[in-house]
């Protein structure tokens, strides 16, 4: 009786070193993610078609392409069945950009020319960038420190595309 007791122990203990190992091998448990589930139901996210002037529309349009041409699920595109909308205007706020989630399959992103024009040494990249986090926040990814298209500290006037940290969340959540 006692010798089966040992081997109930050890079985036990070998799965518990089997599940530990997983664990370190995978790169640890999804808690290191950077989600705040407060994006779109699904990747496939659509939008009412936009149409701005040149300098704005080619930057736009460059968003929707860079999550695109990820390896992950996220693909942006026009619908005019859509309720999402993307604004350009001035606000008088601080930010650059703003998502707002109004439904599993509904979005608005607003664009603030005000602070943008103020700040941009590159406009294109600088429009780019913000329309491409707050993209960002659409699927779900949280701010964070990494080196990621969802750091507010990155220089928005050259990084442009999500990162590998983002488009790993993505595919992660998704």
């Amino acid at each position: 009786m006692h010798s089966r007791v040992l081997i109930r122990h050890a079985r036990r203990g070998f799965l518990a070193a089997v599940v530990v190992m997983l664990v370190v091998v995978t790169g640890g448990s999804p808690a290191a993610a950077h989600w705040n589930g407060t994006g779109q139901d699904i990747a496939r996210i659509h939008m009412y078609p936009y149409s701005y002037n040149s300098t704005w529309q080619a930057p736009m349009n460059k968003a929707l392409a860079n999550w695109n041409a990820t390896s992950s699920p996220a693909h942006f595109y026009k619908s005019t069945n859509s309720g999402s909308t993307i604004t350009v205007k001035s606000y008088s706020n601080t930010w650059y950009g703003t998502y707002q989630r109004c439904g599993g399959m509904c979005m608005y992103v607003k664009l603030n020319t005000r602070t943008i024009n103020r700040d941009a040494s590159n406009f294109s990249n600088f429009v780019t960038s913000t329309l491409v986090h707050e993209f960002g926040h659409a699927l779900n990814l949280a701010h964070n420190s990494t080196t990621s298209i969802m750091n507010t500290s990155r220089n928005r006037n050259s990084m442009t595309k999500p990162q590998s940290h983002d488009v790993a969340d993505v595919n992660a959540y998704y």
